[in-house]
C-alpha cells in the first residue's frame, strides 16, 4: 500500500516543472530529467532503459533502491528522495568523490552547522549516522550514480535505527522537492569544478578520519585508526602492527553492527 503524502509536500505534479528549471543549473551536466511516480529502484530504471549521459531519473516513490555491495536501501516512501544521475564514465574514485561531495553538499543546505560530512568512500553522515548513500556503476561508456537521501523520517525501525538519520531529524523538515533541486544543482557543481577544487572540498568534508574503523581487504580484515583518508587512492590505517596503507580500489567498510554508528570509536564503520 502506498504511504500517505506528507501535508506538506510539493505535490508530484509540481515536481517535472521544477525539476526541468534546475536542469539549467546544472552547468551543461544534466539535459533531460525522467521523473516516475513509483518504481523498485532508480537504478535498475536508468540501467535497463539505456539512459544517455546528460539525463537524470527520479521517482516519487522507490521501493527497493540499492546500494554498495548489493546491499538493500530501504523503502522510505514519501519520505526520502531517489535520483540516478547518468554521466559520462570516469574513473570510479574521481565519481565517488564528485558525487560523495554533491549529496554532501546538498544536504548541507538542510543542516545547520557542519556536523554533516562524508564517510569514505562516499556516504554522507550528520554526526556518525548515515543521512544519504551513493551507488556508481559503469554501464559501457556511462555512468550510473544512484543517490538517496532520508529526508523526512523522524524515526527509523530496528536495526536501521542505531546507525541512520535524516534531514528531519537535524531540523525542520524540508520538502523533497527542494532537496532533489538542490541536489540537482550541487551535481551539476561538483562535475564540472577543477578536480583540485573537489578534492580540497572532499578532504574538508571527511568525516572518517580520527577513527577506528574496520575494512575488508584482499589480505583479510584490518581494523583500527584511519589517520588519513585519500578519495582517489585509499586510506591510511594505523593497527597493531603499524600504518597499513589500504587501496580505494581493493578496500571496502566494513558495515555498522545494529546500534552502532558509521565512524564509530569501536571498530565499526
Amino acid at each position: 500500500m502506498t504511504a500517505p503524502e506528507p501535508a506538506d509536500a510539493s505535490p508530484a505534479e509540481r515536481w517535472p516543472d521544477a525539476l526541468e528549471a534546475a536542469l539549467a543549473r546544472t552547468r551543461g551536466t544534466l539535459s533531460r530529467c525522467v521523473m516516475l511516480r513509483e518504481t523498485a529502484s532508480t537504478q535498475d530504471h536508468a540501467r535497463a532503459a539505456g539512459i544517455e549521459p546528460g539525463t537524470v531519473v527520479v521517482a516519487w516513490r522507490q521501493t527497493a533502491g540499492r546500494g554498495r555491495l548489493g546491499r538493500a536501501w530501504a523503502d522510505t516512501g514519501t519520505d526520502g528522495v531517489a535520483a540516478t544521475f547518468a554521466l559520462p564514465a570516469a574513473p570510479p574514485e574521481s565519481l565517488a568523490m564528485r558525487s560523495a561531495v554533491a549529496a554532501a553538499s546538498a544536504a548541507r543546505r538542510f543542516v545547520a552547522g557542519d556536523a554533516c560530512g562524508v564517510k569514505w568512500p562516499n556516504d554522507v553522515v550528520v554526526d556518525g549516522r548515515k543521512l544519504a548513500g551513493v551507488l556508481v556503476e559503469r554501464i559501457d561508456g556511462t555512468a550510473l550514480v544512484g543517490i538517496g537521501i532520508n529526508v523526512r523520517q523522524t524515526s527509523f525501525p530496528p536495526p536501521l535505527d542505531g546507525h541512520a538519520t535524516s534531514l528531519a531529524m537535524h531540523g525542520p523538515a524540508p520538502d523533497r522537492l527542494d532537496v532533489l533541486v538542490a541536489l540537482l544543482e550541487e551535481i551539476g557543481i561538483a562535475f564540472a569544478a577543477d578536480a583540485a577544487d573537489i578534492y580540497r572540498t572532499y578532504r574538508a568534508l571527511d568525516r572518517l578520519s580520527g577513527r577506528n574503523c574496520a575494512f575488508l581487504t584482499p589480505e583479510g580484515q584490518v581494523e583500527g585508526l584511519v589517520e588519513e583518508v585519500d578519495p582517489l587512492r585509499g586510506l591510511r590505517v594505523r593497527d597493531g602492527a603499524g600504518v597499513r596503507f589500504l587501496p580505494a580500489a581493493t578496500t571496502s567498510v566494513v558495515p555498522p553492527a545494529s546500534g552502532s554508528r558509521y565512524g564509530g570509536t569501536h571498530g565499526s564503520a
